[in-house]
This record gives structure tokens, C-alpha cells and sequence, in this order.
């Protein structure tokens, strides 16, 4: 059985009338974001403002990250309607490419407002994995009245670089772009094989039959030409969706004030997922941003597994979440 098709059986496991519908979402600027959107009720029944969720994959995944998680959180957290609608960020996935080349965080969060406008959502909660976790802790500090509940898989905060280090960070970001323009992009000859490379991120790499789940949102038809002996090969393949510009470093990084300054703004309650073998840097960081959160609104637990547990072992995760949205129910949640 291929790798897809293994991803495949995996996921029909679920209800199938918890199955996603495709959202699209243009923005102001003309840009389209794409979106899954999983129901537990139908369009017509309005969940609570804590079981609507906002759903932020991590750097180069797409809303296909959440299809192991958001079906079980879905069944577990019923009878009452829940909704979680997971984006692909602007340059992943199905959604657009920045035409302005601007993938700064903060781009994420203007999106995903204009998003929630749309949808009427006065008040929800957010998830996010990795990048997502770092997007969501800065949503929730900017716009802490709206945020109700935030969970983090694998993250605790954005990655930052101090101030002084920035000169040299922008001069490595001008390099990698011009250097951009004359690498090829990567061409895979089947989808198993994307599968294969994928699974090679050394602490970003995932088991080859989830990293499955992440092809059909993440990869466009392609063509390599071959020319041997006066001879022109067509071969079909395909290659990434995703923006190659999110491949290079970022123009400018974050200090770890800018991001405090965010972090300490988050009122809502906050759990955190981390992975033991997640990225190594969490751990670095984990200590001294605990404290930037309000005392009393963050928990912290640890699950086995690598930085994309919440795909290869989704049922262990949402045992740790569920409980943990449950006994919110107990404070000022439950009214929401």
C-alpha cells in the first residue's frame, strides 16, 4: 500500500459526516486564502465562542496538518457543535502567493482578521502548530478580548534573533533571494516520492504516510525536460505549491521584547503541547517565556514524540487537549 493510501485509510477511520468543506476567503488586496472547515453541526447551528476554532499550521504544511486532530477533537468535544476552520496561509498550501513578498508573521494575523471578519465571529479560540503556535501567541496578544482559548503544539512564542544580529540577517536574506532566481525548483516524479523527501526534515520531517496527508494541498503538476543524445524527454511529475520565497531567510526577525511585548498581552487561558523530541530551541525558551503569560492562564504538558506528534500520533494529543477545554468549562469560559 502506497503512502497515501495509507494517510487514506487513517483518516476515513473518522465519522464521515465530520468530513471538511472547502472554504475560500479573498482578501481585500484581491489575495484568496483557502481553507478545511469541519463542522460537527450543520452551517445553520452557532457553536459557542470556545468551540470555534481558528486553526494556524506550521512553516511550509498546509490545513492538511490538522485532518488526523480536528475529527477526533470534533467527536470528543460533542454533543455540543464544535467548528474548526484551518487555514492555508497565504504562499502554502492552495491559498495565493503575496504578490508584495511580504511573509512577515504579522501579515498572518492581518489575514486571518479579515478572515474572522467575514465569518461574523465575534469572539473564538485558536490552535496553532510551530509557526501557527508562534502566529497564534501574537493574534492573542493583539486582539486579547477576542481570543477565548489558545493551544500551541510544539511552540511557545515566535522565533527571535537580537537586535544587534539583524544588519547581518537582512544581507543573508538579499543574498538567498538573488540566489533564488537561478535554483530549480524541486521535481518529484511521483507523489510517494514527495512523501520520501518530506519525511527528511531531520526535526521538521514527518513519517512519510502522514507527511501524505500534507500532498494534496501541497503539491502542483510539473514537467522535467531531459535532453540526452539529441534526444528531448518529457517527464510528469510534480513539484511544491508552496511560495519558494518562504524557503530563504525572512527580511527582518523579531527581538525578544517585540515578542514579549505581545506575549504578555494574552489573557486567555493557554495550553501548550510540546514534543519530547521536538525542535531543540523550545527548550531554551520554554523557562523564561512561561512567565510572560498571565500566572494562572498557562499550562504546560509533554507528549512523546517528534515536532509533528499532532500528526503522526493525534490520538495521544487530543487526550492531552480535550481534557484541558473540558475543565475550562468550570470558569468564565463556560459562559462564552
Amino acid at each position: 500500500m502506497s503512502t497515501t493510501s495509507t494517510a487514506s485509510a487513517t483518516i476515513s477511520q473518522h465519522n464521515p459526516a465530520l468530513m471538511p468543506e472547502e472554504r475560500s476567503f479573498q482578501l481585500r488586496n484581491g489575495l484568496v486564502i483557502r481553507a478545511k472547515h469541519w463542522r460537527s453541526a450543520g452551517p445553520e447551528v452557532t457553536p459557542r465562542d470556545c468551540r470555534r476554532f481558528i486553526a494556524f499550521h506550521g512553516y511550509l504544511d498546509n490545513a492538511g496538518s490538522f485532518d488526523p486532530l480536528a475529527p477526533i477533537l470534533l467527536e470528543q468535544l460533542g454533543p455540543e457543535p464544535v467548528e474548526i476552520l484551518a487555514l492555508d496561509l497565504a504562499g502554502h498550501g492552495t491559498s495565493d502567493h503575496r504578490t508584495s513578498e511580504d511573509y512577515a508573521l504579522w501579515r498572518y494575523i492581518e489575514d486571518a482578521d479579515q478572515i474572522v471578519e467575514q465569518l461574523g465571529w465575534q469572539r473564538h479560540a485558536i490552535i496553532g502548530h510551530s509557526m501557527g503556535g508562534a502566529i497564534s501567541t501574537l493574534y492573542a496578544g493583539l486582539f486579547e478580548s477576542r481570543v477565548t482559548l489558545c493551544v500551541l503544539l510544539d511552540n511557545m512564542g515566535p522565533l527571535t534573533r537580537s537586535v544587534e544580529d539583524q544588519p547581518q540577517h537582512l544581507l543573508e536574506h538579499i543574498s538567498d533571494k538573488k540566489n533564488l532566481l537561478t535554483k530549480r525548483s524541486a521535481f518529484h516524479p511521483t507523489i510517494d516520492s514527495a512523501c520520501q523527501a518530506r519525511s527528511h526534515g531531520g526535526a521538521y520531517g514527518i513519517a512519510p504516510e502522514y507527511a501524505a496527508l500534507l500532498m494534496p494541498r501541497g503539491l502542483r503538476p510539473a514537467e522535467k525536460i531531459i535532453e540526452k543524445n539529441g534526444n528531448t524527454t518529457v517527464i510528469q511529475g510534480w513539484t511544491w505549491s508552496t511560495d519558494r520565497l518562504l524557503t530563504i531567510r525572512s527580511a527582518q526577525s523579531m527581538s525578544e521584547d517585540y515578542a514579549k511585548a505581545f506575549m504578555t498581552r494574552i489573557t486567555c487561558p493557554v495550553f501548550a503541547v510540546m514534543a519530547e523530541e521536538g525542535l531543540f530551541h523550545l527548550k531554551d525558551v520554554l523557562n523564561h517565556r512561561t512567565g510572560w503569560i498571565p500566572k494562572g492562564r498557562l499550562e504546560v504538558t509533554s507528549v512523546p514524540g517528534k515536532h509533528s506528534v499532532h500528526m503522526e500520533n493525534a490520538p495521544l494529543v487530543a487526550s492531552k487537549i480535550i481534557p484541558w477545554i473540558l475543565a475550562q468549562d468550570v470558569g468564565e469560559v463556560a459562559k462564552l
